[in-house]
């Protein structure tokens, strides 16, 4: 095998004795990479055009195709938007505007395929005015309103660590992990707070200065800047404790966690410099683009969760203490990942690609025989998931020709495909939108966060509320009306229903069913229901 995923998915099977599901059919193999790639259903005559092709090498033509697509732009913009929480709907400290600079530096970084190991630290040292530029606002998204300037240089050394390193090390910052963490992260158990006040401290030559946007301070602009002395005090106003619990001793010096290297320069670009060369963050974003929690390639992490990452447990050579259990599932495998990243210049482009041509990608979500839980961790069959709350919006409005224009503030075109929001508060002026998007867990960011599970509350959705049913509808310019004004034949409208919202023909039993319903009403009534009934079957819902 040439791709150095089978060689380690497949070996790893062989060497445990468990089958792998057959390969995906192109109907299901269609489907899925419209999604992964671009967060979008194909269209019917891209549907045929798959489905009809004879040529050997379709797939990895079709891959080559969308990753050079603005669509997959569009997907991956939204998805390091999502690990960056990137919105203007954080208290007033990011305008619009600003919102808007991070979403095309994002966009930019995306179509470009920047190394990741540039933007990191473009990031991590961000100066100047968040109002005029992007990557300000990495920093200005880690204020904490109203508490001391301590709570967010800790909040911003947890994102640090999170985005880049996929270590979650804030509850550090309020107890030593001793006698908290050790049945959770042996990494972190005992790391005490003044190690992590030692890692804040690489931020606590930061300064940031808010002033107004606008003439009525309703938004704020910060401009970044860095000085030249001072440390990680931990004296704060007793007037404004903060919620963290009291800090002692120091001033603090910074020492970065992971190696207990000190800085030899500039605070902040040490700590861009010490994490880059790392290798865990090589790890880290490759395991990202396997499987976020806001939707990548696997669905499940090598590590999961994928931000969660426990370093004392990674190295088969130094297998951590029984009951423990090294944290990923397959060791190699993240390591070849992490060189192969590495080695490709830190190209995210070339790592999707890789991932999207291994065969172990290509399974089916479909397992003959008895499938164990077990057999989710040598990712024996491709692992299916709901639809985020952006691609559930963009298949409805897609599958029923009811795609419509959203303004967005500093826009100066119009917006079509929820994928392309810059944040989880737009469209602000489109309540219908933002209802379907919300029901579907698209979260805010604060109070809840992005969840791609089911509940009954969204089959109740999807069956009554009023923002999916008159997409079915006729006299709405909607696919039931294209199907009428085409005069087409009972067969061709059914498959182009299908076809449109599912990728795939109806099976014989879904035509048996649509038979024995079919004398019930009118002509476009029986269509409008069937075009109902399939935006609530269980495929339509998910990316299987």
């Amino acid at each position: 095998m040439s791709n150095l995923i089978d060689q380690y998915i497949f070996g790893q099977m062989q060497s445990d004795g468990v089958t792998p599901a057959p390969a995906s059919g192109d109907s299901e193999f269609l489907r899925r990479i419209y999604l992964d790639l671009t967060g979008r259903l194909p269209t019917v005559d891209q549907v045929l055009q798959f489905l009809n092709s004879t040529d050997a090498g379709k797939r990895p033509a079709l891959i080559e195709q969308l990753l050079a697509s603005d669509a997959y732009v569009d997907r991956w913009t939204q998805f390091y938007g999502d690990l960056f929480q990137v919105t203007s709907g954080y208290y007033q400290f990011i305008s619009v505007q600003s919102r808007n600079r991070f979403n095309q530096y994002l966009r930019e970084f995306v179509a470009s395929d920047r190394p990741w190991s540039d933007v990191a630290p473009e990031l991590i040292t961000a100066a100047g005015d968040s109002y005029q530029t992007g990557p300000p606002n990495y920093i200005v998204r880690g204020l904490q309103q109203s508490e001391p300037i301590q709570d967010t240089w800790d909040t911003l050394t947890d994102n640090t660590t999170v985005a880049f390193l996929g270590l979650k090390t804030l509850c550090v910052s309020c107890h030593d992990g001793r006698g908290h963490l050790e049945q959770i992260n042996l990494f972190l158990a005992p790391q005490q707070r003044v190690n992590f006040w030692q890692m804040s401290a690489f931020l606590a030559r930061t300064d940031i200065i808010e002033e107004p946007a606008d003439t009525y301070d309703r938004q704020l602009r910060s401009v970044i800047t860095d000085r030249s002395t001072g440390g990680y005090t931990t004296w704060v106003d007793p007037n404004n404790p903060g919620p963290r619990p009291m800090r002692y001793g120091g001033p603090y010096s910074p020492v970065f966690m992971l190696t207990g290297d000190t800085p030899q320069g500039q605070y902040r670009s040490e700590l861009a410099r010490l994490v880059t060369s790392n290798r865990q963050f090589a790890r880290a974003a490759a395991n990202y683009l396997w499987a976020a929690m806001w939707a990548a390639m696997f669905t499940v992490g090598i590590v999961d969760p994928p931000g969660q990452w426990d370093i004392a447990r990674i190295d088969p050579n130094n297998p951590p203490p029984a009951p423990w259990t090294l944290q990923p599932t397959n060791p190699a495998l993240i390591e070849a990942l992490a060189t192969e990243f590495i080695n490709s210049n830190y190209s995210i482009k070339h790592m999707i690609r890789l991932m999207a041509n291994s065969q172990a990608y290509q399974l089916s979500s479909n397992y003959p025989g008895t499938y164990l839980p077990v057999y989710d961790q040598y990712f024996a069959r491709h692992i299916t998931r709901r639809l985020r709350a952006e691609e559930v919006y963009d298949a409805v409005a897609q599958s029923t020709m009811t795609i419509i224009p959203m303004e967005l503030e500093g826009y100066t075109t119009s917006l079509y495909y929820a994928g392309q929001l810059p944040d989880v508060t737009e469209p602000r002026n489109d309540g219908t939108i933002s209802l379907i998007l919300n029901s579907f867990g698209r979260g805010d960011w604060f109070n809840n966060p992005r969840n791609s599970s089911s509940t009954i509350v969204q089959a109740l959705f999807m069956m009554n509320d009023n923002s999916i049913n008159y997409r079915t509808f006729t006299g709405k310019s909607t696919r039931v009306d294209y199907v009428l004004a085409q005069n087409m034949s009972d067969a061709d409208a059914i498959n182009n229903l299908f076809l449109s919202a599912l990728s795939r023909y109806p099976t014989s039993d879904e035509l048996n069913v649509i038979q024995q319903n079919r004398g019930i009403g009118t002509r476009d009534q029986w269509l409008t229901d069937l075009q109902w009934a399939i935006l609530n079957k269980l495929d339509f819902l998910f990316n299987h």
